[in-house]
């Protein structure tokens, strides 16, 4: 999944265009976004990772995501990203909407994480 593909689904969530060119401050913002969302769900993302067996992400930059470049994530939390961006979006034009979006977020995150299994590990004997 490409990042511009989360881009336009957060776009369709705030019923706006995905005509190129419709939403250049929208489409300015969104690689800073998508940016910060991947930095913030990178542990719940390397705990998936985990528990499903699957390879460790690749490193991504922590502050800009081109949208031509694949979402770094597991395809997993693609639309917990597009909620996360469209929340972002309109925080500023239209709080209600944004803080309506950014609980279902929370919500789907929360959800994500506490279906992750634990893992059992050996206790360490350390004294100090």
């Amino acid at each position: 999944m490409k990042n511009r593909e989360i881009y336009e689904n957060a776009l369709r969530i705030l019923a706006q265009s995905t005509t190129a060119g419709e939403n250049e401050d929208y489409e300015e913002r969104a690689p800073y976004l998508i940016a910060s969302f991947c930095t913030e769900a990178e542990d719940t993302d390397r705990y998936l990772r985990l528990a499903l067996g699957e390879a460790m992400a690749t490193t991504f930059e922590k502050v800009w995501l081109a949208l031509e470049a694949d979402f770094p994530l597991l395809d997993r939390l693609a639309p917990v990203a597009c909620l996360y961006v469209a929340a972002m979006l309109v925080l500023d034009e239209d709080s209600t909407l944004s803080d309506k979006l950014y609980e279902r977020y929370c919500d789907i995150m929360s959800r994500i994480r506490s279906g992750i299994p634990a893992a059992l590990e050996n206790i360490l004997d350390a004294y100090f």
